[in-house]
């Protein structure tokens, strides 16, 4: 096992190491002055730079906000719709279609359309609602679903309300696929609304926001907004790792609970 983990590490560290190699030959290759396209170097010195900066850290907040709000508010609503339709399939097929719709739209379609609906300002907060719905909406149904018909059938001949019934046995028991449904739609989430505040160009104080005013002030030399990107990348790299390490541990769970 220890073994394996070292192996794993080693290999992690040569595909970094691979990838720094391939982003310093493209830029030696289309960009003597690492202006167009910016070196390894050039970048990680900027971004130490723009660290010793407070706006840095308020535009990661900012984003962030938008983020806990649009994903709280989806969370709500796919909670209380999933309640309502998971045990009415009439209503559940009514939705299938609408949910099915919500998925396939392209994402910058959704960004385009909100800026017309609502503005640039909380455009950013609606376009995390949509993208996440359908994800979190679909996870509380199947895991309520999943509860045996049985037990269900014996709490109500016990005389358990549907209220007990939900929060004492279906919610129990779907609690790990619910999670892992916060878990996946979380990270995309983040790129979402980086994309939205990027799209709009105008969504003031968020990391997004940063990554276009870098282009549109230094359009010859994008050593900045490769570095505000990285800064962003490194934030959606580290929710994945934590969301992937709760999947994982949910799946093993699981697994342990079948066998």
């Amino acid at each position: 096992m220890k073994k394996f983990i070292t192996n794993k590490i080693v290999l992690f560290t040569l595909g970094i190491i691979t990838l720094i190699l391939m982003w310093w030959g493209v830029s030696s290759l289309v960009d003597k002055g690492n202006m167009i396209f910016p070196s390894p170097k050039a970048t990680f010195l900027m971004i130490i730079d723009l660290l010793k900066m407070s706006s840095t850290y308020q535009a990661i907040g900012n984003t962030f906000l938008r983020l806990i709000i649009g994903f709280v508010l989806s969370f709500v609503l796919a909670f209380v719709l999933g309640v309502i339709v998971h045990d009415n399939e009439h209503l559940y097929s009514f939705f299938n279609p609408i949910i099915t719709f919500f998925k396939s739209v392209p994402t910058a379609t959704i960004v385009f359309l909100f800026f017309a609906l609502s503005g640039i300002k909380n455009a950013p907060i609606y376009v995390v609602m949509t993208v996440t719905f359908p994800i979190l909406y679909e996870s509380i149904v199947n895991s309520f679903k999943q509860t045996e018909t049985e037990v269900v059938n014996s709490a109500m001949v016990d005389g358990a309300s549907n209220l007990k019934i939900l929060f004492r046995i279906k919610l129990p028991v779907g609690f790990n696929q619910i999670l892992l449904g916060i878990t996946s739609s979380f990270a995309l989430a983040f790129k979402v609304a980086i994309m939205a505040e990027i799209l709009s160009g105008i969504t003031r104080g968020g990391i997004g926001a940063l990554i276009k005013g870098a282009q549109n002030l230094y359009p010859t030399d994008l050593t900045m907004m490769f570095a505000y990107s990285f800064i962003a990348v490194f934030f959606i790299l580290i929710i994945s790792f934590v969301a992937n390490l709760v999947k994982s541990k949910l799946l093993k769970k699981s697994l342990n609970f079948i066998y």
